[in-house]
């Protein structure tokens, strides 16, 4: 499965400091980058006063990436856990799980559930074939997404059908695709057709891999195959209006059988999503743009197991019917006005946000004796009752232009009202399962100052919020007699206030970004063990657990990045990053936080052809929460890419790990006790990543 062979010489590349604004594999000196995370319409990713990362159609091919996590190799402050055919998990600046938002082609993603070592069980399943662009915002978002954009939003935009046409009357292409460390193999297909004034496009993606390994290799092994399939309608009302109609699926499949009839798993993902929106570019009194969105989302999680036990009654043999559901219906309104006040610019941007979650966690347990007899027959299990959850919020942005290429400012406010109601079920009847109702208010002002031309200085304190996840405060389920999770409706929303200051600049041969960043997560929610009780085995007492709010935690750091162009054909890019949490009631780090780390790349573009060889580094961990909890040595890698186009033909490939390292990433045993094994948690050898497109 890992390449063993095979050595290429490397080019000599010199340390520079690195935080991104842009993906770092964008060296090319392209038109300016607009993005949409910062105002909910299109701007300039210079004018943004806020960190943000942007990665493109183009990166995501050069870099041969297949998933969430190969797709933020290169990044700074952003670190993704999880591998291909698996749930997948954005940590941003040491905070992640259900505290990022997720938001794909304007829709929020389905919400999810912790399922250790930082994992979201539910999120992550998606196909990145057909997508344009993949933001990243930095920090709290929520004066303009609201609850759940804590830490950071993660905004996710697919190719429309205009964007592959261009000027054409239609467009096909044809890939396959290879990568070693999960031996994937992957096919996929765009179709593209101009309808007189209407477009419409399909784009249809099948992958089938497994288990993506360690280093020893020793993982037991599982299969897994997805079908991703994307059709999109353009419709022309009239010059100035259109109707975009989408269908987005996705299923994946995993399977896996360590002992026949003993231990075994079957899991199926499905996701379906429609959505319709318009968008009118007449010119009111209350708007030059207009965007309206309706949608609909349906995700189902189900997990069939076989696992064989004992207990005092003898041997058994249980079937798990484990399942995850949720269903969103939301709409979004956004409008954008331009006005002038005297001397100053306007450009104002507001709308509102309406969503209903349904949320269901059914579990049932049908065992049988070694004889063959019916002890429980399709019993329901607790985990923690589904809720209704409504969210609603209006808001509002000003970017005011003060002095013309000079002084800009960005003032947001956003008002946000939800309501969390459990499902009434018999299997849950503690006092603690109880309606959650909550209102919040997000400020944000940011300011740019351009010093000369290409230099600016940028600022911005943000607020954000997010309420109490469902499966934390209702959570109702343990392994008897060894430990217990009972719920807690009274646990209050989580607040953060950011603030960062940044200095950026762009010249004709070289490109950096400076950020020193403060954030404050007040009432930040965590799993606490509230109390011991005696159980029937003599020295063994029951651990109950139960989720409350933290005081306060305090995370900080610093961002850099730089790009230097030496010519047309050679650029140098780096990045590193810097972060330092902790709780500030007991002085403790906290787990999620990343060591110090940076990459390294050195490009050489051809006319036809490209190479690329990157170095990524960490340092030795030991920000630690407890003298008991692990810790991790440094590491390098180094990899290489390069890509090669001959008329209609693209060839993308990749050596990772070149030099075959055997490391541990922190963030995937962070917290664990110190004594653990890490040969199970370290990241693969070797191996070879290959892509070819045809285009028609």
């Amino acid at each position: 499965m890992t390449l063993k062979h095979s050595s290429i010489a490397l080019g000599v590349v010199t340390a520079l400091l690195g935080t991104t604004d842009l993906k770092a594999d964008e060296f090319e000196k392209s038109a300016e980058v607009l993005v949409v995370s910062g105002s909910r319409v299109e701007q300039k990713l210079s004018d943004v006063t806020g960190s943000v990362s942007v990665v493109t159609e183009q990166a995501l091919e050069e870099e041969v990436s297949i998933d969430l996590a190969s797709a933020f190799r290169y990044q700074t402050g952003i670190t993704a856990q999880g591998s291909a055919g698996n749930a997948q998990a954005i940590t941003v600046r040491g905070i992640g799980g259900n505290r990022v938002v997720y938001i794909k082609d304007g829709k929020r993603l389905n919400d999810a559930y912790e399922g250790g070592q930082g994992l979201l069980i539910g999120r992550g399943y998606l196909d990145i074939e057909g997508i344009r662009q993949i933001e990243i915002a930095k920090g709290a978002a929520s004066s303009l997404y609201g609850s759940d954009a804590l830490g950071g939003i993660v905004v996710i935009s697919t190719k429309s059908p205009s964007d592959y046409l261009a000027d054409a009357p239609s467009y096909a292409h044809l890939s396959a695709g290879y990568h070693g460390a999960s031996d994937e193999q992957s096919l996929s297909g765009v179709f593209a057709k101009r309808l007189g004034e209407h477009a419409a496009s399909i784009q249809l993606t099948r992958r089938e891999g497994s288990q993506t390994q360690n280093f020893d290799e020793t993982l037991p092994e599982y299969d897994y195959t997805s079908t991703a399939a994307v059709l999109k309608g353009e419709l022309t009302l009239d010059a100035q209006s259109s109707l975009v109609a989408s269908l987005d699926y996705y299923t994946q499949k995993t399977d896996q059988v360590l002992v026949a009839q003993s231990h075994e798993t079957d899991e199926v993902n499905d996701s379906l999503s429609v959505s319709v929106l318009y968008k009118s570019s007449a010119v009111t009194a209350l708007y030059d743009s207009l965007e309206a969105q309706v949608y609909f989302s349906d995700y189902e999680q189900q997990s069939n197991q076989i696992r064989t036990g004992a207990d005092r009654s003898g041997s058994y043999v249980d079937n798990n019917d484990y399942r995850f559901e949720q269903q969103i219906v939301g709409t979004r309104l956004v409008l954008d006005k331009q006005l002038n006040v005297g001397d100053v610019a306007h450009q104002l941007v507001y709308g509102v946000d309406f969503d209903m979650y349904d949320t269901e966690r059914p579990r049932y347990k049908s065992r049988r004796d070694l004889q063959g007899s019916l002890v429980k027959d399709n019993e329901a299990q607790k985990a923690f009752p589904g809720a209704d959850t409504t969210l609603i919020g209006l808001f509002v942005q000003d970017n005011v232009t003060l002095l013309p290429n000079i002084l800009t400012v960005n003032a947001g406010l956003r008002l946000d009202s939800y309501q969390m109601d459990p499902k009434r079920d018999a299997l849950y009847t503690s006092d603690a399962i109880e309606k959650i109702d909550e209102t919040a208010l997000s400020p944000k002002l940011g300011v740019v100052y351009r010093i000369s031309d290409g230099l600016s200085l940028v600022g911005q304190y943000a607020r954000g919020f997010k309420i109490p996840p469902h499966d934390q405060a209702y959570q109702s389920h343990g392994v008897e007699p060894f430990y217990q999770i009972i719920p807690n409706s009274d646990l209050d929303p989580e607040y953060s206030d950011s603030i960062e200051l940044g200095l950026k600049g762009s010249f004709d041969s070289s490109q950096f970004s400076l950020a020193v960043f403060h954030s404050t997560f007040d009432d930040f929610i965590a799993n606490q063990l509230v109390r011991t009780e005696p159980t029937f085995i003599p020295n063994v007492s029951k651990q109950v657990y139960q989720y409350h709010n933290l005081e306060e935690v305090k995370i900080k750091g610093v961002e850099a990045n730089m790009t230097l162009w030496f010519n047309d054909q050679i650029a140098l890019d780096s990045g590193l990053t810097y972060l330092h949490g902790k709780n500030s009631q007991t002085d403790d780090y906290i787990e999620s936080l990343s060591p110090l780390n940076g990459f390294i790349k050195a490009r050489y573009e051809s006319e036809h052809w490209s190479v690329t060889t990157a170095l990524r580094a960490a340092s030795r961990m030991d920000k630690v929460p407890a003298e008991t909890a692990i810790e991790t040595a440094g590491w390098a890698t180094v990899d290489v890419f390069a890509d090669y186009q001959w008329q209609d033909w693209q060839l993308n490939m990749g050596i990772f790990n070149l030099l075959d390292k055997e490391y541990v990433n922190y963030e995937r045993v962070a917290g664990n006790a110190a004594d653990i094994s890490l040969s199970q948690y370290t990241m693969p050898g070797r191996y070879l990543a290959a892509k070819v497109k045809f285009t028609f």
